[in-house]
């Protein structure tokens, strides 16, 4: 009781100390307060868009793990590891904290870590990829794909697998997923990546062919500028998701939130859109 009522202590402590959050902190900590799954769903998921909290962002990681271990524990694992693979295309070097969430969690983790590193190819650094997120909360059954027209010649072909040919600049209604699309041309070079289609989300990808022969450059994206970091006690509770923490209140889930992956940070602004990211090549 003393070591559980010193922890308590601290992270309240470790709150004050953030002062004002930014929005993906502040709703974060909120769900981890939230005892109904569903609730908790709909507030994780617009916190994850890309444009509201740039995956660089401490909150972001931590409402990836929410989310994942909120569908693990609702018997809807195959749904965990398809957004833990989203995540991980995002943010490679993401690693779960196995002293606040279960087991489970961390052999989905590293069961969508092998998929990933296993579909990653060299035409990668070649494709940019856009998440539109919706404008309201809430769970969908469907997600959207996109493939756009712009950077792709005339003659370009592209062929969804699982999904069937797409014409591009078309959006196409798709089950959430992992799937391997292809876009060749005359004259330039095909290309294959895997990407994930959300519940709920539109994943835009763009396509850049290059010329028979030519010399390979990757695609010029804008990436969010990481946030500077809040500097925090590093408490390592004891205490398994995620009851427990509704006993400390908003203030100390905040902190948690910044705990879990080593410090806050700024977040992006909020709003419907997506941030174009480009997944690295091995």
């Amino acid at each position: 009781m003393r070591r559980y009522a010193l922890w308590a202590a601290l992270l309240v402590g470790a709150a004050r100390r953030l002062g004002a959050q930014q929005p993906c902190d502040s709703v974060v900590a909120r769900a981890f307060n939230e005892f109904d799954a569903s609730r908790r769903l709909q507030m994780l998921i617009p916190a994850l868009d890309p444009r509201a909290c740039p995956p660089q962002h401490a909150a972001w990681a931590v409402g990836v793990q929410l989310l994942g271990e909120t569908l693990i524990e609702g018997g809807r694992d195959s749904l965990a590891a398809l957004w833990l693979r989203w995540a991980l295309r995002l943010a490679p070097d993401m690693q779960v904290d196995t002293v606040v969430f279960t087991p489970r969690l961390a052999a989905a983790y590293q069961s969508a870590r092998g998929v990933v590193g296993r579909n990653l190819a060299t035409g990668d650094s070649l494709v940019a990829t856009t998440w539109l997120w919706p404008a309201r909360g809430g769970e969908e059954r469907f997600g959207r794909l996109e493939v756009a027209s712009a950077a792709l010649p005339a003659s370009s072909r592209v062929v969804v697998e699982g999904g069937g040919p797409m014409v591009p600049g078309e959006s196409r209604t798709l089950d959430p997923g992992t799937y391997g699309i292809h876009a060749w041309a005359a004259g330039h070079d095909s290309l294959r990546v895997t990407r994930e289609v959300l519940p709920g989300v539109t994943t835009v990808v763009e396509f850049h062919l290059r010329p028979v022969g030519a010399v390979t450059h990757p695609v010029a994206v804008a990436e969010p500028r990481a946030p500077q970091a809040t500097q925090v006690p590093a408490v390592q509770p004891r205490r398994k998701f995620p009851w427990m923490w509704a006993a400390l209140g908003a203030a100390g889930a905040g902190a948690v939130v910044a705990l879990l992956a080593g410090g806050g940070g700024g977040g992006g602004g909020g709003g419907t859109g997506g941030i174009i990211i480009t997944v690295p090549s091995q």
